[in-house]
C-alpha cells in the first residue's frame, strides 16, 4: 500500500520548524528551562504540517515526517560544523546521540501533527444548518 504524503504539508512544517528553531536559538538565553524552550519548534511544526491535511492519522504521519526531515538536515549540519570545529571523534558522538535524540523529537511531532489534522478535521466537517422551528 503506497501512502499519498502531501510534500508540501511536509516541507511547510519543516520550514515553520526551522525558522522557529533559529529565533529561538537566536533570542531565549541560556537557562535550566531552555531545553523545553527548544521543544516548541518541533511541535509547532508538527502542528503545522498536521493542519494542512485532514485526519488525526495523516497529521501524526506527517507531522513525524515533517519533524524528522528536519532534525535530519539540523543533524547534518551540526556533524559538518562538529568536524570542521570539534574534530572527528566529537562529532561522531554527536551525530550518535543526535541520533537517539531524533527518534525521541518524531514522537511529539507526529502527537502535534495528529492535534493539527484533528482540529482541522473537526472544522471541515460538514455540519447541519439549526433549523428554526416557526409556528
Amino acid at each position: 500500500m503506497i501512502m499519498d504524503i502531501n510534500w508540501r504539508a511536509v516541507l511547510t512544517g519543516f520550514a515553520t520548524a526551522f525558522v522557529l528553531g533559529l529565533l529561538i536559538v537566536w533570542l531565549v538565553p541560556l537557562t535550566q528551562l531552555t531545553t523545553l524552550v527548544y521543544a516548541i519548534p518541533g511541535l509547532m511544526g508538527g502542528v503545522v504540517a498536521g493542519y494542512m491535511v485532514v485526519g488525526a492519522g495523516r497529521g501524526a504521519i506527517h507531522g513525524g515526517l515533517a519533524t524528522i526531515i528536519g532534525s535530519v538536515v539540523l543533524l547534518i549540519v551540526w556533524a559538518i560544523f562538529g568536524v570542521l570545529f570539534a574534530g572527528l571523534v566529537p562529532a561522531i558522538v554527536g551525530f550518535s546521540f543526535g541520533l537517539f535524540i531524533l527518534l525521541l523529537a518524531a514522537i511529539p511531532g507526529a502527537i502535534a501533527g495528529a492535534v493539527g489534522g484533528w482540529v482541522k478535521d473537526r472544522r471541515t466537517t460538514t455540519r447541519e444548518p439549526a433549523r428554526a422551528e416557526v409556528r
